[in-house]
């Protein structure tokens, strides 16, 4: 531990074993970065993290085996946002101190992947949800954009996809919609109150 707090100028604290007394140690000393080590129990870091990242803004690594025994979202929403292999070489280490007091998450690529994965699984859920008209949320996005006189590309560009997507949207419009023309879907689905426009 000296080593680290010669390389990084920073002042390391030796906490306890204990998560509970832990969480105590570090509300009292007020550290800026706290290194947990997953015990037999994760369940148990985990909710100790939690208080503390409600008690303390404090940044929270944790030191795990290859294949953690817990939901990584469960890691998130207690407030760690670095994850480290318990065998990760010192130089790996240093640079993910720096990196999470810097602010920046430090997470392994195959769990980076993961998360992206179930994020873009939620999003597809939520934007498939159909609501009263037949449309999904994302398709009157589009229509509500287009009724204030966006163009494709505006929308596009506004909602972060690809003017293609914004047609296919459209195309799924017209057809629930039973319209033809762009023109006539912001009537009809005004007429429904879908656009807010009275």
């Amino acid at each position: 531990m000296s080593i680290l707090a010669d390389d990084l100028d920073v002042v390391v604290i030796l906490g306890s074993a204990d998560p509970k007394a832990l969480v105590e140690e570090a509300i009292a000393a007020r550290p800026d970065l706290v290194v947990l080590g997953l015990s037999e129990n994760p369940k148990e870091i985990l909710a100790a993290a939690s208080v503390l990242g409600r008690r303390s803004p404090v940044r929270m690594i944790v030191l795990a085996e290859a294949n953690p025994r817990f939901d990584i979202s469960e890691m998130l929403r207690a407030g760690i946002t670095g994850l480290l292999s318990r065998n990760a070489p010192l130089a790996e280490v240093r640079e993910s101190i720096r990196e999470s007091l810097a602010g920046r998450p430090v997470l392994p690529s195959q769990v980076t992947s993961r998360l992206i994965e179930e994020l873009s699984v939620a999003v597809r859920r939520a934007d498939a949800r159909l609501l009263p008209s037949g449309l999904t949320s994302r398709e009157l996005e589009v229509l509500r954009l287009v009724a204030d006189g966006l163009h494709n590309r505006e929308v596009a560009t506004q909602l972060h996809i690809s003017e293609n997507t914004v047609k296919n949207h459209m195309r799924s419009v017209h057809d629930k919609l039973g319209v033809r023309t762009r023109t006539e879907a912001v009537v009809t689905a005004a007429r429904e109150g879908l656009l807010g426009i009275n």
